[in-house]
């Protein structure tokens, strides 16, 4: 139970970060761990990617954190970015999981700058 406190405690930020850094573990975990076959190495990048937004959680400074999550999430973006056009395809049920693992990867950058910018407008709580 204080494993869980201490994960939520801190600014909006931080707490934005860390689920950016927890979702961004699993979907690079799944990624390379799902599909049959011989996976490269580089499908673990949003695993390597959520470590660093982890990392960043920890910064004392909420707009430290907040400038590093932004380089974490557009570096998501240019990895995945390429993947949102064949959103439709996936949904389809036509594309393979090196895409589906690319627009998640994007889609979460998505959400967490949106929930940075949120974070640092209105929820600037110290910790």
């Amino acid at each position: 139970m204080a494993l869980i406190a201490a994960f939520w405690s801190g600014s909006c930020v931080a707490r934005t970060l860390r689920m950016l850094g927890v979702a961004l573990l699993v979907v690079g975990a799944a990624g390379y761990l799902l599909p049959a076959g011989v996976v490269h190495w580089t499908a673990l990048i949003p695993a390597i990617l959520g470590l660093l937004a982890l990392a960043a959680s920890l910064a004392r400074n909420a707009f430290v954190a907040a400038a590093l999550g932004v380089v974490v999430c557009a570096v998501a973006l240019m990895g995945g970015g390429s993947a949102l056009p064949q959103l439709p395809a996936l949904l389809g049920g036509e594309a393979g999981p090196a895409i589906a693992s690319r627009a998640a990867t994007a889609l979460l950058a998505i959400l967490a700058l949106g929930g940075i910018a949120w974070a640092l407008a209105f929820g600037r709580r110290s910790a």
